[in-house]
Protein backbone atom coordinates (compact mmCIF):
# COMPACT_ATOMS: atom_id res chain seq x y z
CA UNK A 1 0.00 0.00 0.00
CA UNK A 2 1.44 3.33 -1.08
CA UNK A 3 2.26 5.78 1.67
CA UNK A 4 1.11 9.38 1.59
CA UNK A 5 3.47 12.21 0.74
CA UNK A 6 2.63 15.43 2.53
CA UNK A 7 3.55 18.86 1.20
CA UNK A 8 2.58 21.45 3.76
CA UNK A 9 1.40 24.87 2.60
CA UNK A 10 0.36 26.77 5.72
CA UNK A 11 -2.61 29.02 5.21
CA UNK A 12 -1.21 32.26 6.55
CA UNK A 13 2.21 33.85 6.35
CA UNK A 14 3.72 33.94 9.80
CA UNK A 15 2.07 30.70 10.95
CA UNK A 16 4.22 29.03 13.56
CA UNK A 17 6.55 26.26 12.59
CA UNK A 18 5.05 24.59 15.62
CA UNK A 19 2.09 23.81 13.33
CA UNK A 20 4.46 21.90 11.09
CA UNK A 21 5.94 20.12 14.09
CA UNK A 22 2.47 19.12 15.21
CA UNK A 23 1.75 17.78 11.72
CA UNK A 24 5.00 15.84 11.75
CA UNK A 25 4.23 14.38 15.16
CA UNK A 26 0.65 13.53 14.24
CA UNK A 27 1.68 11.76 11.02
CA UNK A 28 4.89 10.15 12.24
CA UNK A 29 7.20 12.26 10.10
CA UNK A 30 10.73 13.11 11.12
CA UNK A 31 12.16 14.98 8.12
CA UNK A 32 11.28 18.54 7.08
CA UNK A 33 12.49 19.66 3.65
CA UNK A 34 12.51 23.44 3.19
CA UNK A 35 12.76 24.85 -0.32
CA UNK A 36 13.78 28.26 -1.58
CA UNK A 37 12.44 28.23 -5.11
CA UNK A 38 11.95 30.92 -7.74
CA UNK A 39 11.10 28.86 -10.84
CA UNK A 40 9.92 25.65 -9.18
CA UNK A 41 13.02 23.46 -9.52
CA UNK A 42 14.00 23.57 -5.84
CA UNK A 43 10.41 22.84 -4.86
CA UNK A 44 10.38 19.86 -7.22
CA UNK A 45 13.63 18.56 -5.73
CA UNK A 46 12.21 18.93 -2.22
CA UNK A 47 9.12 16.94 -3.16
CA UNK A 48 11.27 14.22 -4.72
CA UNK A 49 13.37 14.00 -1.57
CA UNK A 50 10.19 13.57 0.46
CA UNK A 51 9.23 10.63 -1.75
CA UNK A 52 12.74 9.18 -1.56
CA UNK A 53 12.57 9.12 2.22
CA UNK A 54 9.91 6.41 2.00
CA UNK A 55 12.34 4.06 0.33
CA UNK A 56 14.51 4.20 3.41
CA UNK A 57 11.76 3.65 5.93
CA UNK A 58 11.38 7.34 6.83
CA UNK A 59 8.62 9.90 6.33
CA UNK A 60 9.13 13.48 5.21
CA UNK A 61 7.28 16.60 4.15
CA UNK A 62 8.19 19.57 1.96
CA UNK A 63 7.69 23.03 3.46
CA UNK A 64 7.70 26.59 2.10
CA UNK A 65 9.83 28.63 4.56
CA UNK A 66 7.94 31.81 3.70
CA UNK A 67 4.90 30.42 5.47
CA UNK A 68 6.74 29.44 8.64
CA UNK A 69 8.26 31.16 11.62
CA UNK A 70 11.74 29.75 11.15
CA UNK A 71 12.72 30.71 14.70
CA UNK A 72 10.85 27.59 15.73
CA UNK A 73 13.40 25.54 13.76
CA UNK A 74 15.22 25.00 17.04
CA UNK A 75 12.32 22.82 18.22
CA UNK A 76 12.68 20.25 15.46
CA UNK A 77 15.05 18.16 17.58
CA UNK A 78 12.07 17.29 19.79
CA UNK A 79 11.21 14.67 17.16
CA UNK A 80 13.35 11.55 17.32
CA UNK A 81 15.78 11.11 14.41
CA UNK A 82 14.68 14.45 12.99
CA UNK A 83 16.42 16.08 10.06
CA UNK A 84 16.05 19.40 8.23
CA UNK A 85 16.99 19.46 4.55
CA UNK A 86 17.28 22.75 2.67
CA UNK A 87 16.97 22.98 -1.12
CA UNK A 88 17.90 26.60 -1.75
CA UNK A 89 18.31 28.33 -5.09
CA UNK A 90 20.43 31.41 -5.70
CA UNK A 91 18.55 34.01 -7.70
CA UNK A 92 19.80 37.03 -9.66
CA UNK A 93 23.13 38.39 -8.42
CA UNK A 94 23.60 36.08 -5.44
CA UNK A 95 20.22 36.73 -3.83
CA UNK A 96 17.93 34.23 -2.10
CA UNK A 97 14.61 33.46 -3.74
CA UNK A 98 11.58 35.53 -2.80
CA UNK A 99 10.08 32.83 -0.61
CA UNK A 100 13.37 32.31 1.26
CA UNK A 101 14.19 36.00 1.82
CA UNK A 102 12.76 36.20 5.34
CA UNK A 103 14.58 33.02 6.36
CA UNK A 104 17.81 34.35 4.87
CA UNK A 105 17.42 37.65 6.76
CA UNK A 106 16.73 35.76 9.98
CA UNK A 107 19.92 33.74 9.55
CA UNK A 108 21.90 36.94 9.06
CA UNK A 109 20.39 38.87 11.95
CA UNK A 110 19.26 36.20 14.37
CA UNK A 111 21.20 34.48 17.14
CA UNK A 112 18.83 31.59 17.92
CA UNK A 113 20.92 28.61 18.91
CA UNK A 114 20.17 25.50 16.88
CA UNK A 115 21.91 22.94 19.06
CA UNK A 116 20.46 19.51 18.38
CA UNK A 117 19.29 20.35 14.86
CA UNK A 118 20.65 18.04 12.17
CA UNK A 119 20.70 19.36 8.62
CA UNK A 120 21.82 18.96 5.03
CA UNK A 121 21.82 21.50 2.19
CA UNK A 122 21.53 21.27 -1.58
CA UNK A 123 22.11 24.52 -3.44
CA UNK A 124 20.87 25.35 -6.91
CA UNK A 125 22.85 27.86 -8.96
CA UNK A 126 24.56 28.64 -12.24
CA UNK A 127 28.31 28.94 -12.69
CA UNK A 128 27.94 31.61 -15.36
CA UNK A 129 26.99 34.03 -12.57
CA UNK A 130 29.58 35.63 -10.31
CA UNK A 131 27.97 34.58 -7.02
CA UNK A 132 27.59 30.90 -7.82
CA UNK A 133 25.36 29.13 -5.28
CA UNK A 134 26.05 31.81 -2.69
CA UNK A 135 22.70 31.29 -0.94
CA UNK A 136 23.15 27.56 -0.45
CA UNK A 137 26.72 28.05 0.74
CA UNK A 138 25.67 30.70 3.23
CA UNK A 139 22.79 28.65 4.64
CA UNK A 140 25.11 25.67 5.08
CA UNK A 141 27.78 27.76 6.83
CA UNK A 142 25.41 29.78 8.99
CA UNK A 143 23.44 26.81 10.30
CA UNK A 144 26.66 25.27 11.55
CA UNK A 145 27.67 28.57 13.17
CA UNK A 146 24.37 28.56 15.09
CA UNK A 147 25.14 25.13 16.52
CA UNK A 148 23.36 22.80 14.08
CA UNK A 149 25.05 19.57 13.01
CA UNK A 150 25.72 18.93 9.33
CA UNK A 151 25.01 15.27 8.58
CA UNK A 152 26.08 15.36 4.93
CA UNK A 153 28.23 17.64 2.81
CA UNK A 154 26.57 20.41 0.85
CA UNK A 155 25.52 19.62 -2.71
CA UNK A 156 25.98 22.25 -5.41
CA UNK A 157 23.83 21.98 -8.51
CA UNK A 158 24.93 23.82 -11.66
CA UNK A 159 22.13 24.75 -14.04
CA UNK A 160 24.71 25.67 -16.69
CA UNK A 161 25.70 22.01 -17.07
CA UNK A 162 23.39 19.32 -15.66
CA UNK A 163 21.69 20.24 -12.40
CA UNK A 164 19.58 17.08 -12.50
CA UNK A 165 22.70 14.90 -12.51
CA UNK A 166 24.22 16.98 -9.71
CA UNK A 167 21.08 16.51 -7.61
CA UNK A 168 20.79 12.76 -8.23
CA UNK A 169 24.46 12.20 -7.40
CA UNK A 170 24.13 14.18 -4.17
CA UNK A 171 20.99 12.48 -2.89
CA UNK A 172 22.34 9.02 -3.68
CA UNK A 173 25.04 9.73 -1.11
CA UNK A 174 22.73 11.54 1.29
CA UNK A 175 20.34 8.75 2.20
CA UNK A 176 22.86 6.02 3.11
CA UNK A 177 24.64 8.56 5.31
CA UNK A 178 21.40 9.55 7.02
CA UNK A 179 20.49 5.90 7.60
CA UNK A 180 23.89 5.24 9.13
CA UNK A 181 23.60 8.34 11.31
CA UNK A 182 20.24 7.27 12.73
CA UNK A 183 20.99 3.57 12.83
CA UNK A 184 18.32 2.69 10.27
CA UNK A 185 18.62 -0.64 8.50
CA UNK A 186 16.55 -0.87 5.35
CA UNK A 187 15.44 -3.96 3.49
CA UNK A 188 13.05 -4.35 0.60
CA UNK A 189 10.37 -5.35 3.06
CA UNK A 190 10.91 -2.35 5.37
CA UNK A 191 11.20 0.30 2.68
CA UNK A 192 9.06 1.04 -0.32
CA UNK A 193 11.35 -0.50 -2.89
CA UNK A 194 9.63 -1.59 -6.04
CA UNK A 195 10.05 -5.14 -7.28
CA UNK A 196 10.00 -5.85 -11.00
CA UNK A 197 9.51 -8.95 -13.08
CA UNK A 198 9.83 -9.56 -16.80
CA UNK A 199 7.02 -11.13 -18.77
CA UNK A 200 6.91 -11.41 -22.53
CA UNK A 201 3.55 -10.83 -24.23
CA UNK A 202 2.42 -11.30 -27.80
CA UNK A 203 0.82 -8.26 -29.49
CA UNK A 204 -2.66 -9.80 -29.28
CA UNK A 205 -2.33 -10.53 -25.55
CA UNK A 206 -2.53 -6.92 -24.34
CA UNK A 207 -4.80 -3.95 -24.82
CA UNK A 208 -2.87 -1.27 -26.69
CA UNK A 209 -4.73 1.44 -24.81
CA UNK A 210 -3.02 0.41 -21.58
CA UNK A 211 0.55 0.18 -22.92
CA UNK A 212 3.02 2.85 -21.86
CA UNK A 213 5.11 4.02 -24.81
CA UNK A 214 7.46 6.53 -23.21
CA UNK A 215 5.22 9.55 -22.68
CA UNK A 216 6.58 11.99 -20.12
CA UNK A 217 3.37 13.67 -19.01
CA UNK A 218 0.42 11.31 -19.45
CA UNK A 219 -0.48 8.02 -21.11
CA UNK A 220 -0.98 8.35 -24.89
CA UNK A 221 -0.19 12.06 -24.84
CA UNK A 222 1.75 11.59 -28.08
CA UNK A 223 -1.36 10.33 -29.88
CA UNK A 224 -3.93 12.58 -28.23
CA UNK A 225 -2.08 15.87 -28.05
CA UNK A 226 -3.46 18.90 -26.28
CA UNK A 227 -1.96 22.19 -25.09
CA UNK A 228 -0.23 23.70 -23.29
CA UNK A 229 2.93 22.33 -24.88
CA UNK A 230 6.24 22.32 -23.05
CA UNK A 231 9.30 20.14 -22.43
CA UNK A 232 7.18 17.48 -20.70
CA UNK A 233 4.30 17.71 -23.15
CA UNK A 234 5.96 18.32 -26.54
CA UNK A 235 4.03 18.90 -29.72
CA UNK A 236 4.87 16.19 -32.25
CA UNK A 237 4.83 17.97 -35.57
CA UNK A 238 4.50 16.02 -38.83
CA UNK A 239 7.13 16.77 -41.48
CA UNK A 240 5.44 18.17 -44.58
CA UNK A 241 8.51 18.71 -46.73
CA UNK A 242 11.98 17.21 -46.71
CA UNK A 243 13.71 18.66 -49.77
CA UNK A 244 17.38 18.79 -50.67
CA UNK A 245 18.42 22.35 -51.52
CA UNK A 246 22.07 21.89 -52.26
CA UNK A 247 24.42 18.98 -52.68
CA UNK A 248 28.10 19.75 -52.37
CA UNK A 249 31.38 17.95 -51.95
CA UNK A 250 31.71 18.84 -48.27
CA UNK A 251 28.14 19.16 -47.01
CA UNK A 252 24.54 19.08 -48.17
CA UNK A 253 21.80 21.55 -47.33
CA UNK A 254 18.20 20.50 -46.78
CA UNK A 255 14.87 22.17 -46.06
CA UNK A 256 12.30 20.71 -43.68
CA UNK A 257 8.80 22.14 -43.28
CA UNK A 258 6.90 21.24 -40.10
CA UNK A 259 3.17 21.51 -39.59
CA UNK A 260 2.54 23.41 -36.36
CA UNK A 261 -0.84 24.91 -35.42
CA UNK A 262 -1.28 28.59 -36.37
CA UNK A 263 1.84 28.78 -38.50
CA UNK A 264 4.17 26.81 -40.74
CA UNK A 265 7.77 26.50 -39.63
CA UNK A 266 10.67 25.93 -42.03
CA UNK A 267 13.90 24.44 -40.77
CA UNK A 268 17.08 24.64 -42.82
CA UNK A 269 19.90 22.27 -41.95
CA UNK A 270 23.40 21.57 -43.20
CA UNK A 271 24.24 17.89 -43.46
CA UNK A 272 27.95 17.10 -43.30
Amino acid sequence: MAKEIFEIHLSQKGSKLLDVLDKMKDTGRSIAIFYGSQTGTAEEFATRLAKDAQRYGMKALAVDPEECNMEELAELHQIENSLAIFCTATYGEGDPTDNAQDFYDWLQQGDTQLDGLKFAVFGLGNKTYEHYNSTGKYVDKRLEELGAERVYEIGLGDDDTNIEEDFVTWKEGLWPTVCQKFGIEVSKQEGSFRSYSFTKYEPDDVDGKTVYSGEVARLHSYKNQRPPYDAKNPYLSPVLVNRELHKGEIFDSAKHELEIPFFKYSLYTDIL
